[in-house]
């Protein structure tokens, strides 16, 4: 699958930003990245599923995306799996996030979308302070 099909500037258009007096900075990160990987997973075929390549770490480490969530104002927090089949989770401080989204190989059966439940996910929480932690 060529870049090109997955990253169309176009469709990775995001939605505005909100007033600053009601900017929560960890959310509204979440919710961008939300809307990210929903356009991604959109232009995903059936042998492939969401996954990032991190390369803030030395060499590059790939890691199956399984959820995202944050911790207000500053966390962005990924939960997935790296090549090795190893439980990993990323805490990352929003201002210095810095993810490549990446197609995958699928690890089951049938491929995960999880764009679609982030999005919903983020929907629930619209006018909430509550944080997507765990």
């Amino acid at each position: 699958m060529e870049l090109e099909n997955l990253l169309n500037p176009r469709e990775m258009a995001l939605s505005p930003m909100p007033h600053i007096s009601k900017l929560n900075p960890a959310k509204w990160t979440y919710d961008r990245l939300s809307e990210y990987i929903n356009k991604f997973e959109s232009r995903l075929n059936e042998t492939q599923e969401i996954g990032a390549r991190l390369v803030s770490f030395g060499p590059a480490i790939v890691l199956n995306i399984d959820d995202l969530g944050y911790h207000g104002p500053d966390i962005i927090w990924f939960d997935g799996t790296n090549e090795q089949g190893e439980r990993v989770r990323l805490i990352q401080n929003v201002s210095q996030l810095s993810v490549m989204l990446v197609a995958v190989k699928k690890q089951h059966d049938k491929p995960r979308r999880i764009g679609f439940r982030l999005a919903e996910a983020s929907k629930e929480s619209l006018g909430q302070e509550s944080d997507k932690g765990r």
